[in-house]
Formats: structure tokens, C-alpha cells, sequence
């Protein structure tokens, strides 16, 4: 479970996380079709996360818990992102550049 300062709903994953998910179940069970038209400017960054877990379908859809392998899908998402960013944008560091990355996990103080 995910618990956010300020917020008392206390849920599996964040809400983009899960809205993500759904878009991508919808369009893995036959119910919806990739779409790449932003319905409105603020949704922009819920339409890349949507983007992003694309290629997890089949891994979201065959997980034991989807909830549990969602964090992951959108970390690998995200690192190859960043890789493609970091490498484009790298050319002229010298030194080298170090990266690091992880999924946070907002845990309770006691379990529920």
C-alpha cells in the first residue's frame, strides 16, 4: 500500500501509475485502441506515463500481482528513457556522468 503526505487515500500504487494501467488493460483486452492524442494540455505527462508502460502489456497482463510488477514496468520504462536522454546529451562531458536510479516504495510507519 501507498501512503502520501497530505493525502488520506492510502492505495496500491500512485493514481498515475494505476490510470496508466488501466488504459493499457483496456487496450490489451480489445477494449480501447492506443491513442496518441492529448485530450488536454495538463494531461501531458498522464500521456506519457500511458506511453511509457506500452510495451509492458504482456508482462503486466501475465504479472501474479499487477500492482506488485507496475513500479518495475515503469522503472524499465523509464530507464530507457533516461539512457536515451543521457546519451544524446552526454557527447561533451569529459569526466564521465553517473546515474542513478530507483523506485521509492511510501510505506506506512506499521503495516496495515
Amino acid at each position: 500500500k501507498v501512503e502520501r503526505s497530505g493525502i488520506a487515500l492510502v492505495d496500491n500504487c500512485c493514481g498515475s501509475a494505476i490510470a496508466a494501467s488501466a488504459y493499457l488493460r483496456r487496450i490489451t483486452d480489445g477494449g480501447a485502441e492506443i491513442t496518441s492524442t492529448i485530450q488536454d494540455f495538463t494531461d501531458f505527462q498522464q500521456n506519457a506515463v500511458q506511453e511509457l508502460i506500452l510495451p509492458h502489456g504482456k508482462r503486466l497482463a501475465d504479472a501474479e500481482d499487477r500492482m506488485a510488477e507496475l513500479p518495475y514496468a515503469l522503472y524499465d520504462s523509464q530507464d530507457v528513457l533516461l539512457r536515451k536522454i543521457v546519451s544524446k546529451g552526454s557527447l561533451g562531458i569529459k569526466r564521465g556522468l553517473a546515474l542513478l536510479g530507483g523506485i521509492q516504495i511510501n510505506t506506512v510507519p506499521t503495516p496495515l
